[in-house]
């Protein structure tokens, strides 16, 4: 049997027994906030200024997301490629601990299957901008790899992961930082199927679409669960966003205080 058989159906390709596995912390969480509407653009009590340095706000804000309205995202040729590597059995089970068919491979970083950060592997921390490259799958897609050399306005990467929540998959209630203040890394939908949710303590359900692209600020704990019958696949990006990047942060993050 092939690693993704049993995630097979009839009508979409794909599905799951995960849904009987979703652990009570999970359920919980969502019964909470799921449905909670807080304007995120409150978390800052006055809308901050990056006049005098374009990573202040990067830096220093509360607000749980800001999402970049202007990248081009051609998350249709993304996702083929995805699913083609998911086919081909390159993904590797990720964080096995708190969540339940939750996979990764990284385009760029230290390997394809080393997406964790260094210290989980007893590696050094420059490990990771010293080793990072295109990795052995990188050639087999083609067009992310120019996607994120042409638009993503980043200086230079180093790790960047697709990241599949299978069908019924979930990802428990965590903060990936102890701080609330700075945005973390960038998070981009390439489909975000009807029934997936990534839902953020205090303010409800994050307003991801296919090819969305989000800074998050991960220091809020949050949970994600994929009640479809779809694989959703984002990818994770870090390593260091150019000016051009930051200037578009800056200005998406004005427009939250001009609604």
């Amino acid at each position: 049997m092939r690693k993704f058989d049993r995630y097979r159906s009839k009508k979409t390709g794909f599905q799951s027994d995960w849904w009987e596995r979703v652990d009570d912390e999970t359920r919980e969480h969502f019964d909470i906030w799921e449905n909670f509407d807080k304007n995120p653009a409150s978390a800052d009590e006055v809308q901050l200024d990056a006049s005098d340095d374009i990573d202040y706000i990067g830096d220093n804000t509360r607000v749980p997301w800001v999402r970049l309205h202007d990248i081009n995202v051609p998350w249709g040729d993304i996702k083929r490629e995805a699913y083609h590597l998911m086919e081909t059995e390159c993904f590797t089970n990720h964080r096995s601990a708190g969540s339940g068919g939750w996979m990764s491979l990284c385009i760029h970083g230290m390997s394809s299957v080393h997406t964790n950060c260094p210290e989980d592997y007893n590696m050094p921390d420059r490990a990771e901008k010293d080793l990072s490259d295109w990795t052995d799958i990188a050639k087999f897609a083609p067009l992310t790899k120019e996607w994120m050399q042409d638009e993503m306005l980043y200086d230079d990467f180093t790790r960047v992961r697709f990241m599949c929540l299978l069908p019924g998959g979930y990802i428990a209630p965590h903060k990936d930082v102890d701080k609330v203040p700075g945005l973390g890394a960038t998070n981009v939908a390439i489909n975000n199927p009807d029934g997936c949710s990534l839902v953020m303590e205090e303010y409800g359900t994050m307003p991801f679409e296919h090819g969305t692209v989000f800074k998050i600020n991960t220091g809020y704990k949050h949970a994600v669960w994929n009640r479809s019958d779809e694989p959703r696949i984002h990818m994770i990006f870090d390593g260091g966003p150019g000016i051009a990047f930051k200037k578009k942060v800056n200005e998406n993050y004005a427009k939250m205080f001009n609604v």
